[in-house]
């Protein structure tokens, strides 16, 4: 029976050294087009040899080695390595390990796209597609989402300035824009080019209508502006605004009666701006712009957690021993990331993905690429020492043994899910003498008929670890 017990302390003793060992990875697994990421191992352990594999999450092949990738990191690029899951097997000591698994995946982008809204006697030349205008017209160009970081040309060179979405034509040129996702801003995409020139049979006007340009996509809690672009000046100005969805007419904007107007994400989103002006007794009015905002679904954290946390019922906070970890990941579109510990920055930790590996308590702050400032935090995430990381193999087996029934009639029956193999039990009533004992047969009862009523100790032996359980005779 000792032998046996020895075996089995002997086999759990290496599993939680194998697991101690186990090496921990985390890296880039959102990739941009063209470009690489990088993943390595986080945990502290040096390992004599490494391996990295990898397979694709979708086909139900076995993990291939990836050739020449034998160091504690491993760069790989978007292309390759989409879609795939990436792992590591490491040895020390002549034994071998291996890692959890990450998934990579990468942004997939529509082409640029450049929305065109002209005034009314803007013509298109039918034989190249060049647009004609005289004075006074306008074309207003829009780069279409995900597009962000923006910037438009001239005649080839930078207007500057010129970095909004929207950029309103008024002069003969060549326009062109280039365009990037905020999530890559590397990835520069290059728009058509819009060809400008003068109508051949323009009119001559004393007076141009307003053009009007401004910010059309908005972060929650801020402010945009729009003002008129072309070179006019006028006696008097009053914006208006109306919601597109509603069939009400426009509203004059109280104090708005400057050449330009700066307005809230709440108040205007999905709001039409327009503004009508006064010159020499004349009323003229402009183009309209719509206003929209950016929707955020709320930050959310995912876990992933080693095989030894456990999480408190109670209070939902998590319970780790030594060389346990708890992987979290920030999901987008929350891209730029500060993690804290006790109130505290964590110096470096500005990745989507932290592992803990010791009690504290963390919190995230998290902003999406196009809203920097709109940040958002998550609530604490508790992280303490669980109570019986020191126990013994024994004791740990011990927790799970317990009574049937409390109080106990005549036979004093034991729970023994996991099928422990017990070596003694006793009974001492509360003066510590002994008053009933088996060491051999069947140790899942005990015939306690004899003793009188009142409250005794059971007292059960595994090995040398022992548990003590009060309970009543009646």
């Amino acid at each position: 029976m000792k032998s046996t017990l020895t075996l089995f302390i002997v086999f759990f003793n290496t599993l939680i050294a194998l697991a101690q060992n186990d090496p921990v990875i985390s890296g880039d697994i959102m990739l941009c087009p063209e470009s690489n990421g990088n993943a390595s191992i986080t945990n502290d352990e040096t390992y004599d040899s490494y391996q990295w594999y990898f397979k694709y999450w979708f086909l139900q092949g076995d993990f291939e080695e990836i050739e020449g990738a034998t160091d504690a990191s491993f760069t790989y690029d978007w292309f390759t390595y989409d879609q795939a899951l990436l792992k590591v097997v490491v040895t020390k000591n002549g034994e071998t390990y291996e890692s959890n698994q990450i998934q990579i995946d990468s942004y997939a982008f529509a082409s640029l796209i450049i929305q065109n809204d002209s005034s009314e006697n803007v013509e298109i030349d039918p034989t190249n597609g060049h647009f004609l205008i005289c004075d006074g017209d306008y074309i207003q160009n829009t780069v279409q989402l995900p597009y962000t970081i923006v910037q438009w040309f001239k005649d080839g060179e930078i207007i500057e300035g010129a970095t909004e979405t929207s950029y309103t034509i008024t002069e003969p040129g060549i326009y062109s824009v280039e365009a990037s996702p905020e999530s890559c801003p590397n990835l520069i995409e290059t728009g058509l080019a819009i060809a400008v020139e003068e109508k051949s049979n323009c009119e001559s006007s004393e007076v141009e209508s307003p053009v009007i340009a401004g910010d059309i996509m908005l972060c929650p809690q801020s402010n945009g502006t729009a003002s008129v672009t072309n070179n006019e000046t006028y006696d008097s100005y009053q914006w208006y605004f109306k919601y597109w969805f509603l069939e009400d007419d426009f509203e004059a904007i109280e104090g708005a009666t400057g050449a330009s107007f700066t307005y809230d994400w709440f108040t205007y989103d999905q709001a039409l701006l327009k503004v009508v002006v006064t010159k020499n007794g004349e009323t003229y009015e402009s183009n309209e712009i719509q206003i929209d905002s950016y929707a955020f679904a709320s930050l959310l954290v995912v876990h992933n957690l080693s095989d030894g946390v456990e999480v408190d019922q109670t209070n939902g906070h998590f319970l780790i021993c030594e060389d346990d970890y708890i992987e979290s990941t920030v999901q987008m579109p929350y891209t730029i990331v500060q993690w804290f510990k006790d109130g505290e920055i964590i110096e470096g930790a500005n990745e989507t993905t932290y592992v803990f590996t010791e009690p504290g308590v963390y919190t995230v702050e998290a902003s999406p690429e196009i809203c920097p400032n709109f940040v958002e935090t998550t609530p604490p995430m508790i992280v303490e020492e669980k109570e019986d990381c020191n126990l013994g193999v024994d004791e740990v087996l011990l927790k799970s043994i317990g009574l049937s029934q409390n109080p106990v009639i005549n036979n004093l029956k034991l729970v023994n899910v996991d099928q422990i193999e017990l070596t003694r039990l006793a009974v001492y009533d509360l003066s510590g003498k002994q008053v009933k004992l088996k060491s051999s047969g069947d140790l899942r009862e005990l015939t306690i008929t004899d003793l009188a009523s009142g409250l005794y100790i059971l007292r059960i032996q595994v090995g040398n670890s022992i548990k003590n359980i009060k309970f009543v005779k009646e």
